[in-house]
């Protein structure tokens, strides 16, 4: 597989290793900038942004910078290994995860809900006899605020 991740194996976090080895099957390299972003996706919890991993990798010294850090997250969304958010603000936010999902996002203080029946299929099987087109993807984000923000703001 990888003589590099096999190395490390043994100090990495079993999550960070089945990302690895995942990125080794598809015929990539398992580098040390590779690992340190693989590192860093995984101690954030629900959704992130490159700017988040840079400030986490920063903060340990293991920063490979903001380039490696971009093509590492645009390879693993590629993979399909994480998924790409689309915001209202900050326009991208990662998520590890793949298949099928869409998101609740809240507007306040960015939580994340991931649900994967989006109820869209009819509407996605009555475009394509309409249309013509073959649908091969869709994207489904809600905004609103979660319930622990309704009850901070509740008088």
């Amino acid at each position: 597989m990888s003589r590099y991740l096999d190395a490390r194996r043994d100090i990495l976090p079993q999550a960070v290793t089945g990302l690895a080895e995942q990125l080794a099957e598809a015929g990539y390299k398992v580098t040390g900038p590779r690992l340190a972003v693989l590192k860093a996706i995984v101690a954030h919890p629900g959704a992130f942004s490159v700017h988040e991993l840079e400030q986490w990798l920063l903060a340990r010294g293991e920063s490979p910078g903001i380039a490696s850090i971009f093509r590492t997250v645009r390879l693993l969304s590629d993979l399909g290994l994480v998924q790409r958010i689309h915001g209202l603000e900050e326009c991208h936010r990662y998520t590890l995860g793949s298949g099928h999902g869409h998101h609740l996002i809240c507007t306040r203080c960015g939580s994340m809900v991931r649900f994967d029946d989006c109820g869209m299929q009819a509407l996605v099987q009555h475009l394509e006899q309409q249309t013509g087109y073959r649908i091969v993807a869709h994207l489904v984000e809600l905004f609103g605020l979660c319930p622990r923000c309704q009850s901070a703001m509740a008088p």
